[in-house]
């Protein structure tokens, strides 16, 4: 129970950290667009945007439950999250416009619905197939001790 808490934990920092690593390259004054102006309320602000940063890291902690039946699941849930998160973050320019950080909202998300939406669908077909797969070896056993 603990080394679950302790994961899921790791998959939250994980997720909040990927827009700002993903910004890195283009060098620190992007990533500073994605902290608070004013530093009165650093922290408070930064507790606001990870609640919605934190979204996408829902469907990862789910499918990290179940990683013993779907493993797989698992591992496309990760590849998809960060791929979508890295790709909507790392041009993302907060300076374009007086609306633009609504997208900080939106972002996560869009990334929360796209994979809980991938995961859903292969996870249930990896299930199904582990299931028939594991059915079919039962059978087979079967018939060998007959």
């Amino acid at each position: 129970m603990k080394k679950t808490i302790i994961s899921s934990f790791i998959i939250l920092a994980y997720v909040n950290l990927i827009p700002y690593a993903c910004r890195l390259w283009r060098g620190l004054d992007w990533v500073a667009q994605y902290l608070p102006d004013n530093k009165d309320h650093l922290i408070s602000g930064l507790l606001f945007v990870g609640i919605f940063a934190s979204l996408p890291a829902i469907p990862l902690v789910v499918t990290f439950l179940f990683r013993k039946w779907i493993p797989v699941t698992f591992a496309l849930s990760i590849i998809c999250t960060t791929t979508l998160l890295c790709l909507w973050h790392h041009n993302y320019d907060l300076a374009s416009d007086a609306q633009a950080a609504i997208g900080l909202m939106f972002i996560p998300i869009f990334a929360t619905v796209l994979t809980s939406v991938g995961a859903g669908i292969i996870g249930t077909i990896e299930f199904l197939v582990r299931r028939r797969k594991k059915g079919a070896q039962q059978t087979r056993a079967g018939a060998e001790t007959a």
